[in-house]
């Protein structure tokens, strides 16, 4: 930590920390084993937020953890399946250009008149496999970024675990797994698109290990 952040810390004698939370296994994960300060909801734009708001709200009170909703409206600057389009391509079909960016940002001028140590992301190793901002360079960038500034901490606890292995880790119940939502097409789970095909097949590995 540097000197402005340990400053930042210890002035206020506390330890806040915010997970962007999306209702989905690899955040819930997260949510349960870390037990954040906050539990940051953003609507973007994205055309699957009521359902991922709804999963959101129900793990929050599962766990006890304080929610907070934050529109922030990024629609028209979105492409893929999020934003109401089309499968980018056969091997990359979600795209939405420079979004754990924007995220992070918001995060961090969200509570930039708190004493906030870290922003938690719930980035896993497979994501880096298909996007730029869910490899290591750029949480380290975006961490020396927010240095910068003063800001917090960016983490990614999970990056080099797999989902699976995320949620082996934490232990979290699968009655709390069964609230999570992670569908790319709209507020209910189409059982189709990518972030379907994952939950399934996460949900369904648990099952057969239980």
């Amino acid at each position: 930590m540097t000197t402005s952040r340990a400053v930042s810390t210890i002035q206020y004698g506390i330890r806040m920390r915010a997970l962007l939370f999306s209702g989905g296994i690899d955040s819930t994960a997260l949510a349960w084993s870390l037990k954040p300060e906050k539990l940051l909801f953003m609507d973007y734009g994205q055309v699957a937020a009521e359902g991922e708001l709804r999963a959101a709200k129900s793990i929050a009170k599962a766990l006890e953890l304080d929610l907070d909703v934050r529109p922030i409206p990024m629609g028209r600057f979105g492409q893929g399946l999020l934003a109401g389009g089309t499968t980018v391509s056969e091997t990359v079909p979600e795209f939405w250009p420079y979004r754990n960016q924007a995220l992070i940002t918001f995060a961090a001028m969200a509570y930039a008149d708190l004493p906030l140590s870290s922003i938690i992301i719930g980035t896993v190793s497979g994501d880096g496999c298909r996007h730029a901002d869910g490899r290591v360079e750029f949480i380290e960038t975006m961490d020396r970024l927010l240095d910068v500034q003063g800001g917090p901490r960016l983490e990614a606890p999970a990056l080099r675990m797999t989902s699976e292995e995320l949620v082996e880790e934490s232990n979290v119940p699968m009655s709390v797994l069964g609230w999570t939502f992670s569908c790319h097409t709209g507020e209910w789970a189409c059982g189709l698109c990518a972030g379907c095909v994952k939950h399934a097949q996460i949900m369904q590995a648990l099952e057969d290990e239980g």
